[in-house]
């Protein structure tokens, strides 16, 4: 049964974080070489600890035999916005469509869909999200540099591949899983390490988004119509879209629900993480981060309760 009182909590703590972020920095608290040194942890260390234990954890290889529609189901609706993508008008800058790309395709909904995954379905609704999102955190987290650095080209298979397989959020998401594969255990101090850095992700990056805010000048900006649209787009036709795919292969009530509020939370804190590391428009990314979760308040009470009533 959804609970209104769980979407509320969750959001009053994400916008809690987003004040305390743009509070520090209206105190000169933090400045961009803090947020700078932010960034690199948290790409080079946190986010590898928090993906190495959600694939550990949470993906093994008996749950995917059985989710495999789940999978394609993912895979399938990652293919459709990335199409839905090179349809954003050419008018916008390369900068501006790369982060509009990469704000239709990817979510926040680790921190947000979960707690709400949990009360409508329980914990195999968490697995089932989890496993949904595999296709969606693979490409997020390997390509942050195409969507985010406007000197990116695409280069030869082999630089593509050393790219992909030497960067720190692969090599966490291939020995997560073969850690999971070869049913390894972690000794109870490095476990207990890893689960608090882990821990740290959500609230560092929260943080950053608010303090990014309040760039030089970003607090007199108004948000554009196409963050409007972008938002739109992440909180209301990306859910449409993976409800259609995911009715088409026949997935089970608990698994459609997972996958339809994994796409119904707004855009991922990531990208404000990415974007600062390749010094991309901070301000445009932080302003599609924040209006889309502002929006989300409203958006995630009509998509949870039709589908607690479908």
């Amino acid at each position: 049964m959804f609970d209104l009182a769980v979407l509320f909590h969750v959001e009053m703590q994400i916008l809690i974080f987003f004040g305390l972020g743009a509070l520090l920095k209206k105190q000169k608290i933090t400045d961009s070489h803090i947020d700078e040194f932010l960034s690199t942890l948290i790409l080079n260390l946190i986010m590898p600890v928090n993906i190495f234990l959600s694939f550990y954890r949470n993906v093994s290889v008996a749950m995917l035999q059985k989710s495999f529609l789940l999978v394609l189901a993912g895979i399938i609706v990652v293919v459709l916005v990335l199409a839905l993508s090179r349809l954003l008008p050419k008018s916008m800058s390369l900068e501006k469509r790369r982060i509009a790309q990469y704000s239709m395709l990817i979510s926040n909904g680790s921190l947000i869909g979960l707690p709400l995954i949990e009360g409508l379905c329980g914990s195999a609704g968490v697995v089932y999200a989890n496993i949904f999102m595999i296709p969606t955190r693979i490409l997020s987290f390997s390509s942050g540099e195409k969507y985010f650095n406007t000197e990116w080209k695409p280069a030869g298979a082999l630089t593509i591949a050393k790219k992909f397989f030497f960067n720190p959020i692969t090599l966490a998401m291939i020995l997560g899983f073969l850690f999971n594969l070869a049913q390894l255990g972690i000794p109870a101090g490095i476990d207990a390490v890893f689960s608090s850095l882990s821990g740290c992700m959500s609230p560092l990056a929260l943080l950053l988004v608010g303090s990014t805010l309040l760039e030089s000048g970003s607090e007199k900006e108004n948000v554009s119509k196409d963050i409007v649209e972008i938002s739109v787009f992440r909180l209301i036709i990306a859910p449409l879209l993976t409800y259609f795919v995911c009715a088409a292969l026949r997935l089970s009530t608990p698994q459609i629900i997972a996958a339809v509020l994994v796409n119904a939370t707004p855009v991922a804190s990531t990208a404000t993480i990415f974007c600062r590391k390749y010094n991309g428009n901070i301000r445009y990314t932080s302003r599609c981060v924040f209006f889309s979760t502002v929006l989300s308040l409203f958006t995630l009470v009509l998509v949870s309760v039709t589908m607690s009533m479908g």
